[in-house]
């Protein structure tokens, strides 16, 4: 029966801990790294009593190393090495040796005697119930890709003898996918599955530092697990990961995110099973359906009621206006067109809680879903963490799961045009409509923390049903940055996920002064960028200094009108351009170092002016300088 596993070495912390973890994530089979059992205080036979009282099933003991192809003595030496490991597995109660393939300088190459050994080693393990999996190491001395290895299982010929296929090692050697689907399932002993970024780096390095789980890397995950499952192997499909950001987290969220990209992994393949007309394979309760999502119905910030005015003051000078407040909080609504952004001055309750956390900054967002109780089944069958707010007689209760460091996302029912579910929880001006410049809110970026980006990824993707885009890296004056894009199918939602490395990069001077990952960035559309900005410039609204010899380069890059950059200049609008299509955007000054609003006109175009970052972060980096200078001449005086 097909069951989901996850191996001990995907997980930092004890043995107990890392069993506890997955059992709590819902995992009923374990393989265990023989690492965690040499740093174990206690018997063998003591874990193995743990993983029975949390429902764990120990499939495998992994890894036995360099054992094939060896000269004497060192092949007697192997011999009695293994006699020692069935010792230990019928302790542990467990039947499947993990063998990996040889890396040793004085191994042969010879397929016929590394056939022989494990054909005796096999025998050996028969004789007590045993079987061993075959691997092949992608950096194997003689044997590295799953064909090799096959190759020396099928000739071996033992019943108990089997290939362990692992999908890091398939992929990072480019092995053939489609031709698993050819191996015998009483042959494969076990199936493990790992993601890896698209990275230049040799096999190992990338083995041993950026595995992680499926979805939330580059490779073709679904194809492998198809070919895999096409064979008819119906036993575990491990998670077998090296991380370190993995083992520096709390192994509860890592078994999570674990649990996490199987299902959905499981999601996709029956989808496609489907459309087969095959029956479903993924293992446990089939999880609902995602939502629908049509677009972002909210925005909301929290502040103080001495910070409100100057908050307001921006929103008013982009375009805004207040037109409703709230019927039992303190808690204004400003709108524009269908952009709606909220501003909470609450002094209790979770809004207060994350602004004392925070500041004044982006405490929660609503997303707009066709069946917002369907997405709420499916956040909790995804273990996502769900919250009710404090409502007075008569207003609305809306759901909401758990964001980035403990924001909300609120699940809204989208609404048909020239209706509004505002009026129940707020009381509008007598003129409430207001129409703008401003059209939608094009995109949000999300600063996350180094450690936390997988799992935001594994997040948005399981829980919400968003696709992801290859992750870019971009340069930041004082150190890399990285960037991902996530979306809502169809585009309705988008939110670059923005990581970075280095003490004074943008993404760090962020987590310093918000306290943590959060909205950094709110991208808003016009169907007239200089229009616009001529008008915000009028009322007060201070947009991001650009260096003159940026539009120096950008004449020189690009044909256009000398006027049109001249106007540009003036305006400190950017332009970036992708085939046939333009775009303008501006960004302003940052507010307390914590956000600011990007305005875009995309015509023909639907990138994210990556290529102009660059210089939006060097000039924010020199605004957040200046203004450290400025306070400490202050601190000086």
């Amino acid at each position: 029966m097909l069951r989901w596993s996850i191996a001990t070495v995907c997980m930092g912390g004890t043995l107990e801990t890392k069993l506890s973890a997955a059992a709590r994530a819902g995992f009923r089979a374990i393989e265990i790294f023989e690492n965690d059992l040499t740093f174990f205080s206690g018997k063998p036979r003591e874990a193995r009593a743990m993983a029975d009282d949390l429902g764990l099933e120990i499939i495998a003991l992994q890894p036995m190393r360099d054992f094939e192809g060896m000269p004497e003595p060192a092949r007697a030496k192997n011999l009695d090495r293994a006699e020692r490991k069935f010792d230990l597995m019928e302790e542990l109660g467990t039947s499947l040796l993990s063998l990996c393939s040889n890396v040793s300088e004085d191994s042969s190459g010879d397929i016929d005697r590394c056939a022989a050994d494990l054909a005796e080693l096999a025998g050996r393990a028969a004789t007590r119930g045993f079987r061993i999996g075959y691997e092949a190491l992608a950096w194997g001395r003689h044997v590295h890709d799953w064909m090799q290895a096959w190759e020396i299982v099928r000739r071996a010929d033992r019943p108990n003898l089997g290939i362990v296929l692992d999908s890091f090692h398939i992929c990072a050697r480019k092995n053939p996918i489609p031709p698993i689907a050819q191996i015998p399932a009483d042959r494969i002993a076990l199936v493990q599955i790992a993601d890896a970024p698209g990275l230049m780096m040799d096999p190992m390095s990338l083995s041993r530092h950026h595995r992680c789980f499926p979805g939330q890397g580059d490779w073709p995950m679904d194809e492998y697990l198809e070919a895999a499952l096409a064979t008819g192997y119906a036993g575990p499909v491990s998670l077998e990961i090296f991380n370190d950001q993995f083992r520096g987290a709390p192994p509860n969220s890592i078994a999570r995110d674990g649990m996490r990209s199987l299902q959905i992994c499981g999601e996709r393949l029956d989808a496609a099973r489907k459309t087969r007309g095959l029956s479903p394979l993924n293992p446990g309760r089939a999880l609902p359906e995602p939502a629908k999502i049509s677009g972002v119905e909210f925005i909301e910030f929290v502040t103080s009621a001495a910070q409100s005015p100057r908050l307001a003051g921006e929103l008013e000078g982009l375009g805004f206006r207040r037109v409703a407040h709230h019927r039992s909080k303190d808690v204004d609504l400003f709108r524009q067109n269908g952009v709606n952004i909220v501003v909470n001055r609450e002094q209790e309750g979770f809004a207060h809680s994350f602004y004392l956390v925070h500041g004044t900054s982006v405490c929660a967002l609503a997303l707009a879903f066709d069946d917002p109780k369907r997405a709420l089944e499916r956040a909790n069958a995804l273990a996502a963490q769900t919250y009710f707010g404090r409502t007075g007689p008569g207003e609305a209760q809306i759901p909401a799961v758990a964001g980035v460091e403990n924001s909300l996302i609120y699940l809204m029912k989208e609404t048909p045009e020239g209706s509004s579910t505002w009026d129940q929880d707020f009381q509008f001006d007598a003129a409430a409509a207001h129409s703008g410049p401003l059209k939608r809110i094009d995109h949000l970026s999300n600063v996350v923390r180094r450690t936390e980006f997988y799992s935001w990824i594994t997040f948005y993707k399981s829980v919400l049903g968003f696709t992801d885009e290859p992750q870019v890296e971009l340069a930041d004056p004082y150190g890399a940055f990285f960037s991902r894009v996530i979306s809502a199918p169809g585009g309705a939602v988008r939110i670059p996920l923005n990581i970075a490395e280095g003490g004074s990069t943008g993404v760090s001077r962020f987590i310093e002064n918000f306290g943590g990952g959060g909205v950094q960035q709110i991208a808003l559309s016009t169907d007239d960028i200089f229009s616009f900005v001529e008008q915000a410039r009028a009322r007060g609204v201070a947009f991001l200094d650009i260096p003159g010899n940026y539009y120096e380069d950008l004449s020189a890059r690009y044909d256009l009108e000398p006027a049109l950059i001249e106007r540009m200049r003036a305006l400190g609008i950017l332009y970036d351009r992708h085939k046939s299509g333009e775009f303008f955007h501006i960004y302003t000054k940052m507010f307390d170092q914590r956000f600011f609003f990007e305005v875009l006109e995309r015509r023909g175009y639907d990138l994210f002016g990556a290529a102009n970052t660059p210089i939006r972060l060097a000039a924010q980096a020199s605004e957040q300088d200046e203004a450290m200078r400025q306070r400490r001449m202050l601190e000086t005086e």
